[in-house]
Order: C-alpha cells, then sequence, then structure tokens
C-alpha cells in the first residue's frame, strides 16, 4: 500500500525538506520522514555527535538527519531498505566523502569488522521497532549508545517499572543491557506523511559494565519470553518448559509470583538459579 501528500501546507513542508512532491511513502515500511527543521536540530544537539565518532543510521530515508550529521563526525554509514532513497544520499556521499550507505534489512545486518566500535541512531518503523532494539542489544559490545526515535507507546514499555501493566520483556531487557532514558515527547504532527500515534526520543547507553554474561545471555532471553508469553499464569506454571527441578527451585525462589512482579535484576537471578544449579 502506498499513501501520497495530502494538503497544500505539507506540500510546502515537502518541498522545503528537499522531497519531491510526488514521493509516495511505503507503508509496508514504516516510512515516515521528518520534515520540521527545528526537531531535527533538537535530534542532533540531543545526541551530540562528535569529530571522532563513528556512527550508523537506521532508515535515513530522504537523509533529512543524515545531511546534519555526515559532516560532524568522523564516518557515517546509512542502511536503508528503500532503493528509491539513493536519489537523497548519493547527493550527501559527493559532498562528505566520509559518509557511506546500502540497502538492506537491518534485521539481516551485521557490523563489518573494520567499522570498529560504532554510536547507532535512526528513526525506526513502529512495526519492527521491538525486533530492532533487541537487534541492537545483541551488539552492545560494539556499540557505544543508541539513539532510537519510536512509537511513544513502546518508548514508555521500555523504561516502565515492575508492577506495571506497561512491563514487560523489553522493559526487563532495557534494564540490564543499558542504560536506557526516555527523553522526550515527538509530536506526529513532525511527520510526511502524519501518523496516527505521537512518538518519542530513547536513549540506550553501553557503558557501564554489563550483568549479564555472554553465557547467561540466551537463557535470560528464554526465561524472560516464555514468563511473559503466559503473563497472566505464575511462574511455576508458565515456565515448566524451562524448569529442571522445581523442587530445588522452590527453596531459593517464590514461583507463586507473575512475571511483572519480578524486577530485571530478580529475572537475572532467578535465570542463575535455574542454569546454574
Amino acid at each position: 500500500m502506498q499513501y501520497a501528500l495530502c494538503n497544500p501546507f505539507q506540500n510546502k513542508t515537502v518541498l522545503r525538506m528537499g522531497l519531491r512532491p510526488d514521493l509516495r511513502a511505503l507503508k509496508k515500511w514504516g516510512q515516515n520522514f521528518i520534515t520540521d527543521p527545528a526537531m531535527l536540530e533538537k535530534l542532533v544537539r540531543t545526541v551530540n555527535p562528535q569529530p571522532q565518532d563513528v556512527m550508523v543510521e537506521i532508515g535515513p530515508g530522504s537523509g533529512a538527519l543524515t545531511r546534519l550529521f555526515a559532516p560532524r563526525v568522523k564516518q557515517l554509514h546509512a542502511i536503508d531498505i528503500d532503493p528509491r532513497m539513493g536519489e537523497y544520499l548519493e547527493p550527501i556521499q559527493k559532498e562528505v566523502p566520509s559518509f557511506s550507505f546500502e540497502y538492506k534489512d537491518f534485521l539481516k545486518w551485521s557490523p563489518p569488522s573494520e567499522l570498529g566500535d560504532f554510536r547507532l541512531m535512526g528513526n525506526i518503523p513502529y512495526y519492527i521497532t521491538s525486533q530492532l532494539i533487541l537487534q541492537a542489544f545483541e551488539h552492545h559490545e560494539r556499540i557505544g549508545d543508541v539513539h532510537f526515535l519510536m512509537q511513544k507507546e513502546v518508548g514508555k514499555r521500555l523504561v516502565a517499572p515492575h508492577g506495571s501493566k506497561q512491563y514487560g520483556i523489553l522493559s526487563v531487557y532495557a534494564a540490564l543491557f543499558a542504560k536506557t532514558e526516555y527523553l522526550f515527547d515527538i509530536s506526529r504532527n513532525v511527520f510526511y506523511p502524519r501518523p496516527d500515534v505521537d512518538s518519542c526520543f530513547v536513549r540506550f547507553s553501553f557503558d557501564e559494565e554489563n550483568p549479564v554474561s555472554a553465557e547467561l545471555e540466551p537463557h535470560l532471553r528464554q526465561v524472560v519470553r516464555t514468563s511473559f508469553n503466559q503473563r497472566r499464569k505464575t511462574l511455576r506454571n508458565s515456565l515448566k518448559s524451562v524448569l529442571k527441578d522445581r523442587t530445588s527451585i522452590e527453596d531459593k525462589f517464590d514461583l507463586n509470583l507473575r512475571p511483572e512482579q519480578l524486577s530485571p535484576l530478580e529475572f537475572l537471578g532467578l535465570t542463575e538459579i535455574i542454569f546454574k544449579s
């Protein structure tokens, strides 16, 4: 499905941002372009790019953020699934030789070794936000920080405390794998096409020591995912397929709790009990 520009005011805004008036955003890829210059500048100030930075941008689209970041950093590499965006990215590459881009699905992308450590940013599609966040967490050892523009509802879930209705899988991962900050709200009115929901800007920092060992990480993911897939059940019932010896574990952990009652560190502790006992 495609949807086009819808009113004269928006036409003027899009033209001012350098977009062709006949450009159609593809709904199948969740495309929503930022068209507000003040918001673009605010995003740049918040990320605070430095001359020594190597950055990766997911979904540069028409390059609205790209053209602001590229001259400010040592290297910027952009990844976009839509080959039509080359029309907007190629001119930036000619002006800034340290900028490069490729057409690829980020969920299938692995950072090449020659890229080294990097910072990650992006205006990411709503429909795969969770997958993109988890993909970023998988590469946390090489990423300094992540700045994602995402659906407000997802951003609130990321920082939700345990015991709340919004607390879930992403909340646990965000607390254990990163320092997660909900930075500010972003109105739906700064985008073309205008989405049905508001957005937010979120930062994940990986500077601090990760409490989850590489050996335990896949087991933690299994325990958290299995628990919240049946969040109304107690851990005793939801984790039947994971628990090895329920009796010995019950001596150390209360399995009558429901998943939303466990803090992220308690999930980590439960995982250690199950797989290290």
